[in-house]
């Protein structure tokens, strides 16, 4: 019932502009339908249930539901998004009289309440939680695990991600012994073949200190959730050859998407994110979905600009900001 596995570090600007924390189990789908076929979702191991979330679409009247389990104190493991919970574990999850209300919103024409209560039951391998698929538009699962004792390496900013779980994302897919439930799952991942890459896992946090790549935050914001406002200079998560510049809602004349190059190791035009230093030059990417040149330049190692320039050339000479340049920070 799993058409395909979608790895760390999906873009999908402007709601995930960084690299994403988790990967997506994609059920598999009827032609033309408006959501996804419904399939079990069951427990990966002996863990802990300690929480769940419930997202309730009022208006479309459903909704769907994030799980957090854990194997221990430090490790959490999170399915985001199942659409039914199994009553023999959680009990009536359809009715919120006893959940906590968290917050309430309206955005796209819904209305949004989100609703949590703590659990602590004991779930073992193979027990069923539940099923995902089936509500109308959400077409995939996502699966994040995270440990308080893993950091990511190379990071610019650490005091910036303080209050997130983003530095201690892992792959999912590490923690499964070698047999063929692993196999299985492996087959249905969606990357090019990496060399000297062991699983096929894509990458989150692809800060190089100093350089170009990485996460961005539009100046004056300090919070890194929500991303819409910000930017990211990374590696495509499906073909790693390609450059991604996955940009949120800041850059005037650009609108928000994933736009997508070949690198290159000389020249400014297409430079790899890593090459490119405050050394004073204005780069340039030529990218696909965008008529014009889409330059940057780091005035220092903290600083980036941006803009946009419709209609402009490759040759380099001609490039130069403007009152439309936005300012990211480390």
């Amino acid at each position: 019932m799993i058409d395909a596995i979608v790895t760390l570090g999906n873009l999908s600007p402007p709601s995930h502009t960084f690299p994403s924390d988790h990967i997506y189990f994609y059920p598999t789908r009827q032609p033309n339908a408006d959501r996804p076929d419904i399939a079990n979702l069951y427990s990966p191991g002996d863990l802990t249930i300690t929480q769940v979330w419930a997202s309730e679409h009022v208006n479309a009247g459903f909704a769907d539901y994030n799980v957090i389990l854990q194997p221990c104190e430090t490790i959490t493991v999170m399915f985001y998004h199942a659409s039914t919970l199994n009553p023999s574990v959680f009990g009536n999850t359809t009715d919120f009289t006893n959940w906590h209300l968290d917050n309430e919103y309206s955005t796209g024409g819904e209305i949004y309440r989100v609703w949590s209560k703590d659990y602590n039951i004991e779930v073992k391998a193979g027990d069923l939680l539940g099923t995902v698929g089936g509500n109308p538009g959400q077409w995939a699962m996502d699966i994040g695990v995270y440990d308080e004792n893993y950091y990511a390496a190379s990071v610019a900013n650490p005091q910036r991600w303080e209050k997130s779980r983003y530095l201690h994302a892992l792959c999912p897919l590490s923690l499964y012994e070698p047999g063929p439930v692993l196999d299985t799952l492996l087959s249905l991942v969606d990357r090019d073949a990496v060399e000297g890459e062991v699983l096929p896992c894509g990458s989150v946090m692809q800060d190089i200190p100093g350089t170009a790549q990485g996460c961005w935050f539009l100046f004056g914001i300090n919070d890194t959730y929500p991303e819409d406002l910000h930017l990211a200079l990374v590696r495509s998560n499906i073909h790693p050859a390609s450059a991604a510049l996955s940009v949120g809602n800041s850059v005037p004349n650009l609108q928000s998407a994933v736009y997508y190059f070949t690198p290159r190791d000389a020249g400014f035009l297409n430079r790899d994110f890593k090459d490119i230093t405050p050394d004073g030059n204005i780069y340039g990417f030529q990218v696909s979905g965008f008529n014009g040149i889409i330059i940057v330049s780091m005035p220092d190692s903290e600083t980036l600009y941006m803009e946009a320039l419709p209609g402009a050339s490759t040759e380099s000479t001609t490039w130069s900001f403007t009152s439309n340049k936005v300012v990211f920070v480390r």
